[in-house]
């Protein structure tokens, strides 16, 4: 049994077209061989395809009594499992936008050889949800994502005019001993047959800013590490990596696109906690657990 809640948004429209917004992935004819078969109810009632439905009203599909080994049936429950991987991730949510604690090595878009990504998950749970802004698919932390055109443009223009503070928390292979502000100009280039961020010297490319404090880490198998806290001003790609690897010679550890010799298998760069003050509203995201037990001031 697969479940969804029509929004707001989707008042008023056929059943039958709710359905197919929310799972893009179900033909036309197996959804009216669901009806025929009154295997989809709302709000616990036999529904017709032509119904008209209300915020809030919920739909339940009962794909898996007509053959669980049909095609559509398997693309239904992958759209619901995928549903459901998104909503573990969710850690905030209002009216306008929700946030996510997005974990490493997930994509928050397609691309080559990418199926499974943070679009595709959201997409399962909400065909109307927008995605604002982007972090690396090796970073985790928190993502914001706006329920509808209005509040991702909203939410853009609050990030255009830096008014969405971002921290970062990364560990990195060095010690840092005072606090400081970055400056300078980076720049995509090609080494090696390798795209690369760097630093340049002609004040070429874009400005980018990041300021950082420097934490000692009590624990003893990371004694030769400082854990930063890290303000990115700009929102340059790459530029934290690039700013810790050749701005502070302190590569993040498990970044081997800036650190060839990384011994460490995840990138220890999390997006911990973003404020929006305009809305009064902070929102933090839980440290992945292979970073070791920290003790983080708000």
């Amino acid at each position: 049994m697969i479940e969804y809640i029509v929004s707001r948004d989707e008042e008023g429209i056929r059943a039958d077209k709710i359905i197919i917004g929310g799972f893009r992935s179900i033909s036309y004819t197996f959804l009216q061989k669901l009806f025929r078969k009154k295997k989809v109810k709302v709000n616990e009632k036999v529904a017709n395809a032509s119904d008209r439905l209300k915020n809030g009203d919920v739909i339940k599909i009962f794909a898996n009594e007509i053959s669980p080994s049909d095609k559509q049936y398997n693309q239904l429950e992958k759209c619901e499992k995928f549903s459901k991987q998104f909503e573990r991730m969710i850690i905030f949510e209002n009216k306008d936008f929700l946030a996510i604690n997005k974990p490493t090595n997930l994509p928050v878009q397609k691309g080559t050889d990418v199926t499974v990504c943070v679009e595709t998950l959201m997409t399962a749970f909400n065909s109307e949800l927008k995605l604002v802004h982007r972090i690396d698919k090796n970073t985790s932390g928190i993502l914001l994502i706006a329920k509808n055109s209005l509040s991702a443009r909203k939410l853009t223009k609050l990030f255009r005019e830096k008014k969405i503070h971002k921290t970062y928390y990364a560990i990195v292979d060095g010690k840092i001993k005072t606090s400081g502000t970055i400056r300078n100009f980076l720049q995509k280039t090609i080494v090696g047959n390798e795209e690369k961020i760097q630093i340049t010297q002609n004040n070429a490319g874009q400005y980018a800013i990041t300021t950082y404090i420097p934490h000692e880490i009590n624990v003893p198998e990371f004694k030769y590490y400082t854990l930063l806290e890290l303000y990115p001003e700009t929102g340059r790609k790459h530029q934290l990596r690039v700013h810790c690897a050749e701005a502070l010679h302190a590569p993040i550890l498990g970044d081997r696109k800036y650190n060839k010799h990384s011994i460490h298998k995840q990138l220890f760069l999390h997006a911990y906690k973003v404020k929006i003050d305009e809305l009064n509203i902070e929102i933090t995201a839980e440290l992945p657990k292979y970073f070791p037990s920290l003790i983080l001031t708000s």
